[in-house]
């Protein structure tokens, strides 16, 4: 049997390569026949950098930067390796939560108000300056809703009053911003086209943008959460009277704090699904063709997995093969009607990897080992059915699941 393992991070537990290594191993212990080929993935947040450059065979770069509190980091991103038959272009690959994540802020410390997208900004100077000729930007996980101000300050944009004095970094200035003098503006980050890779099509502002679905998680109170909505809807206003270009509704200007707005408005980028560009550049269908089955998995499998999420994405690729895929969550809560949303995607069955009861921090530490616990399980299922269609097994007891 081959097995194509294709999961996304379990968060704060382990990251996708280590996922796929614990799928790998229970299978591998249940099945020693069983063939694997491995293809950790990413929808456009977290581990999108490796998740390319190790499928491409590419390189990581550190360059310094700061933090969303303007704090001095050293910030990792890549570039990927030669694609055979395609035009050659020195492509770089940025997390916009390499230096403006949520993740590298404590509780405490989150001032969404305050909050920067400055430090990306810097890497895709830094991209730009060793070479890049496209950059790829996943716009998962940000600390951020300053509508990539931050970003477009770092290449030279400036942002000013009705008294022509640069306004402070972060979402809240926005309120204070006239206009925005683009002629400093660095030309090379200006026009280099940058791919905006993400799951979010939420639009800047209103009860669906970027301040009201997601402000609360990065330490907004609901009257900062007024705040911001209304700071971004006085950017998007200046974007239009500096270039004519309405990013109020596009769909994805609200990911990352409204960074999808900046970058559209501002820039030469445009959106796409994170996981359906993670799967071409990694060559996806190729992986489910030789595959008999697919295994994927994430942290959390709810109402939100069939919606962008990579074990949907990488199902519908598996279904279009005429593959099935099961998928593995750290948790698992579905309606029967998102249980049906699954099933149309392609994922035949779901297991939790939970063995039993437990605290959360014992779940997240022992995440990798209840994966291959679970996957143990799974291939000897597999290996069950197999033998039973084939007329191998004639007791029972010869199958351990």
């Amino acid at each position: 049997m081959r097995y194509l393992l294709a999961p996304d991070s379990f968060k704060e537990s382990a990251d996708a390569t280590e996922v796929a290594l614990a799928m790998q191993r229970g299978i591998v212990a249940s099945d020693p026949c069983a063939q694997t080929r491995l293809l950790p993935l990413s929808d456009g947040g977290e581990g999108l950098t490796l998740a390319l450059v190790n499928a491409t065979n590419g390189s990581l770069r550190t360059a310094q930067a700061h933090d969303a509190l303007g704090r001095p980091i050293t910030a990792t991103y890549g570039f990927l390796g030669p694609q055979p038959g395609t035009k050659q272009l020195r492509t770089a690959v940025i997390e916009l939560a390499a230096a403006s994540g949520i993740e590298l802020i404590a509780p405490d410390e989150r001032r969404a108000t305050l909050a920067s997208t400055f430090g990306t900004g810097e890497l895709i100077m830094d991209a730009i300056g060793a070479g890049a000729d496209r950059i790829v930007l996943g716009l998962g996980g940000s600390a951020t809703t300053d509508g990539g101000s931050g970003l477009a300050r770092a290449c030279g944009f400036r942002f000013l009053d009705a008294h022509g004095s640069d306004i402070p970094e972060g979402g809240g200035a926005l309120n204070q911003l006239d206009h925005i003098a683009a002629q400093d503006a660095d030309a090379r980050a200006a026009s280099i086209p940058i791919i905006m890779a993400s799951d979010v099509t939420n639009p800047l502002h209103g009860s669906n943008g970027a301040a009201q679905i997601f402000g609360p998680q990065k330490g907004a109170s609901p009257s900062q959460v007024r705040e911001l909505d209304s700071a971004l809807t006085a950017f998007a206003d200046a974007i239009g009277r500096l270039n004519g270009r309405d990013v109020q509704d596009a769909p994805g200007a609200g990911a990352a704090g409204g960074s999808g707005a900046g970058l559209l408005g501002l820039f030469n980028a445009h959106a796409v699904p994170g996981i359906d560009l993670v799967l071409e550049l990694v060559h996806g269908e190729e992986g489910c063709d030789w595959a008999d089955i697919v295994i994927t998995g994430e942290g959390s499998i709810d109402g939100q997995t069939s919606h962008g999420k990579v074990p949907s994405g990488i199902a519908r690729l598996a279904r279009s093969c005429g593959k099935p895929t099961i998928a593995v969550g750290g948790t698992i809560k579905l309606s029967a009607d998102e249980r049906k949303d699954l099933r149309s995607a392609g994922i035949v069955a779901t297991f939790a990897i939970a063995p039993g009861a437990a605290t959360l921090p014992t779940l997240l530490a022992d995440a990798r080992a209840n994966i291959e616990s679970t996957c143990f399980s799974i291939a000897g299922l597999v290996s069950a059915v197999s033998a039973s269609k084939s007329g191998e097994i004639t007791d029972p007891h010869d199958a351990t699941l």
